[in-house]
């Protein structure tokens, strides 16, 4: 079923905001008190620790993968911490975070280094979920990851909102490294008519569910590539929402996907 300037002014300040936000995860917000925070966010059973928007900074990471108290730890929510490569280091390093399940590390200029040091990990291994939203993460870090045996049991990625082009999608789409994958979502990207087509002949994504691919330049020749491929039997979403389709191929998608179980999301 189918469900139909910056000015020059702020222009000229943007290196030094850079700068700014660059420098930011060194330092942990004002007052913050690492050791309290997780005694108050831990949950009973010691599995769950969400210290989302907390602006931790690498300081605060490097703190927190010191803690024996995390050792149970399967669920661990960073979003807008601020944590940077640096703070991805350290938790990665960590033997404490061995049992991790769930990793939310949305908004924490992690940059391609930082998902290096989650790929060198030598004690992160169990993710089945991870998330990724707007780190700057590019074509380096997903070559990277890629190549690891880091993510084997890892079921849901999210890459909203980063640098992914169709080179980068193709490392992806070319490894065997990700068989559990069932949910895959890349809003926000530069997919383009090429990643699209890469993605639809990969035979790697062959357990997937849902795909999400809004927002990326994608026009009719790609979403025609997406919805015909044969490699995704158990697709049950395909979202191109916002992208560049015509009328004409938003009708082929209806006829093409008729009498199969899967959502098109087209508007």
């Amino acid at each position: 079923m189918a469900f139909f300037h910056i000015s020059f002014r702020i222009a000229a300040l943007y290196p030094l905001l850079l700068a700014l936000c660059l420098a930011a995860p060194e330092q942990v917000q004002a007052g913050v008190d690492i050791s309290a925070l997780v005694k108050s966010r831990l949950s009973q059973d010691g599995k769950t620790l969400d210290l989302s928007r907390n602006v931790i900074g690498a300081k605060g990471a490097k703190e927190l993968a010191r803690m024996e108290i995390l050792s149970g730890l399967e669920n661990l929510l960073l979003q807008g911490n601020r944590i940077g490569h640096r703070g991805m280091k350290a938790l990665a390093q960590s033997p404490h975070l061995a049992n991790l399940k769930h990793l939310d590390l949305w908004g924490n200029v992690l940059g391609d280094l930082g998902l290096k040091a989650l790929v060198d990990s030598p004690h992160i291994r169990k993710l089945e979920i991870l998330k990724l939203w707007k780190n700057e993460v590019g074509e380096d870090g997903l070559r990277l990851m890629a190549e690891s045996k880091n993510f084997l049991r890892l079921q849901t990625l999210l890459l909203n909102n980063n640098l992914v082009t169709p080179s980068a999608i193709g490392y992806l789409a070319a490894s065997a490294n990700f068989p559990n994958l069932v949910m895959v979502s890349l809003y926000r990207n530069e997919i383009q008519d090429e990643g699209a087509a890469i993605i639809a002949s990969s035979k790697n994504f062959a357990n997937l569910t849902h795909l999400y691919l809004g927002q990326n330049n994608i026009t009719d020749a790609g979403a025609v590539a997406l919805v015909k491929s044969k490699n995704f039997p158990k697709l049950k979403l395909l979202d191109l929402v916002k992208n560049h389709l015509g009328r004409p191929t938003l009708q082929a998608v209806i006829e093409e996907t008729k009498g199969r179980k899967i959502q098109i999301i087209v508007r």
